[in-house]
């Protein structure tokens, strides 16, 4: 699967993802959050470490910074505004008020994502220190408090950065609003009136960024092909609005690699997966939100939907993630190290360059290639090669041991509740037991099962060929893959 060849010399946009809620006591960890801590300190509208100080008012703490209108309106709001100029034809309004829309948005889905982010990394810290209130996990007392102190936490940074003031929850009950954002609906009426308002390079990226989303609507196709077309239009400048910041590092460090730029390429493609980390984790951070049980259960039962719901959420997280300019790539993370292994050897870094190549086998370990190119590392190498040599990067073991336990966990919901649902106390009867006393399916169960599980849990997406913006490669070519 190659990437499509005609977006690659694109401008990157801003790249955001969308978000459900403000608070909610997240069960299930952001890994590898070391790398994605650091980061958010590099961010303008990231939230801050020291979440936890007290502040009797929002606006009187030095790092407060609030996108809030002085009319008091929230993005859903100023959302609403926009499509009203719309409808009225008012083509400037309509920019203007959707705009501040997105950015509204933008800035509440990073506080809110930023938020979630350090305050499980400061519970963390505290486990790891081993600060908790009493010396003995009596019931496993200890789980709960760090349950309580993410969730002061959370309290304290949503104060502070005046999270509610961006969504009240009034206006979003059954998430018709937030489902707007998330699936970009608001681009169609921006690309409309950037059209009327002669902002057509705009327009005709506001039609790609929808179509990046929704590769298969056939009038807004039409309209970008139109719109790409129209005088005055900067090809050049078209771009992914909603484009995540990795995708620029990671074709410009292709590109220097094809190039021979050799630590250029090591340097974007290192930034890559850090940048990559960072943006999957602000999605996998957003699916804590909220959840509508849709009846009352008991604690247990509460805990256990609210997880398996953030779970398949943030499995697609690493789904969403392979959608690069219109095109579907699977298991993405993984590729950066396939090409850094390839820099690093060509700098004669044979360490890193071994390494690399032993992470990527840790995704693909059924690749033939690899293990040929690392013996010839080892050849090269000769007496410098370590212990050290073999081991995988660590945010590449933290990443594929968080997607195993993951899919583990999938897979289990998936095989148990089913067949709880299908017969209760009768599937019970028809299950059989092992000399061991362990519990297992008939043959002709576990087979049926296996498929239909494999069918639900496996997210499959259209390799999208379409070519939506046809113009000359630049630095790239079509046989190359990411």
């Amino acid at each position: 699967m190659t990437i499509d060849v005609e977006m690659v010399g694109m401008r990157s946009g801003s790249k955001h993802w969308n978000w459900s809620a403000v608070i909610a006591i997240g069960w299930c960890c952001c890994c590898l959050l070391t790398l994605t801590v650091a980061q958010t300190h590099t961010h303008q509208d990231a939230t801050s470490a020291s979440a936890t100080d007290d502040v009797t008012d929002d606006r009187e703490h030095p790092d407060y910074v609030s996108d809030t209108p002085a009319d008091g309106s929230s993005f859903i709001d100023q959302y609403e505004q926009g499509v009203q100029a719309y409808l009225s034809n008012e083509w400037e309004d309509c920019v203007y008020f959707l705009e501040r829309a997105l950015e509204g948005y933008r800035t509440y889905y990073e506080s809110v994502a930023n938020c979630r982010i350090e305050c499980e990394y400061a519970a963390r810290d505290v486990k790891n220190r081993g600060d908790f209130l009493h010396g003995s996990n009596i019931e496993n007392l200890q789980h709960y408090e760090l349950i309580l102190r993410r969730t002061l936490c959370l309290s304290k940074c949503a104060r502070k950065y005046a999270i509610y003031r961006y969504l009240p929850f009034s206006e979003d009950f059954d998430g018709h609003y937030m489902d707007i954002f998330e699936k970009q609906k608001i681009y169609p009426y921006l690309y409309a009136c950037y059209v009327k308002s002669n902002r057509v390079t705009l327009a005709a990226s506001a039609a790609y960024t929808y179509l990046v989303k929704h590769p298969e609507d056939v009038v807004m196709k039409k309209n970008f092909e139109e719109a790409i077309e129209m005088p005055g239009v900067d090809r050049d400048e078209i771009s992914d609005l909603e484009e995540k910041k990795f995708v620029e590092l990671l074709i410009g460090g292709i590109v220097d690699e094809q190039e021979n730029n050799w630590e250029r390429a090591i340097e974007r493609l290192e930034g890559s997966i850090k940048q990559y980390i960072f943006d999957e984790n602000q999605c996998r951070a957003s699916c804590e939100g909220e959840f509508d049980h849709g009846f009352l259960p008991d604690f247990i039962t509460a805990i256990a939907n609210h997880f398996t719901n953030a779970l398949y959420c943030k499995r697609n997280c690493t789904s969403n993630m392979g959608m690069v300019r219109g095109k579907f790539y699977d298991n993405l993370f993984p590729r950066h190290y396939q090409h850094l292994q390839k820099a690093y050897y060509h700098v004669k870094r044979y360490e890193e360059s071994y390494r690399a190549g032993m992470s990527y086998l840790l995704f693909h370990a059924d690749d033939l290639q690899m293990p040929e190119v690392l013996k010839a590392i080892e050849t090269e190498a000769k007496a410098s090669v370590t212990a050290s040599f073999f081991k995988p990067r660590r945010e590449a073991v933290e990443y594929h041991d968080r997607m195993q336990y993951e899919e583990k966990l999938a897979h289990f919901i998936k095989q148990e509740f089913d067949l709880l649902e299908d017969g209760g106390s009768d599937a019970e009867l028809d299950r059989e037991y092992d000399e061991e006393g362990e519990l297992f399916f008939a043959e002709e169960d576990r087979t049926e099962t296996d498929e239909e599980s494999t069918e639900e849990d496996t997210h499959t997406q259209e390799d999208v060929s379409n070519e939506l913006y046809p113009k000359e490669t630049i630095g790239y070519n079509d046989h190359d893959e990411l």
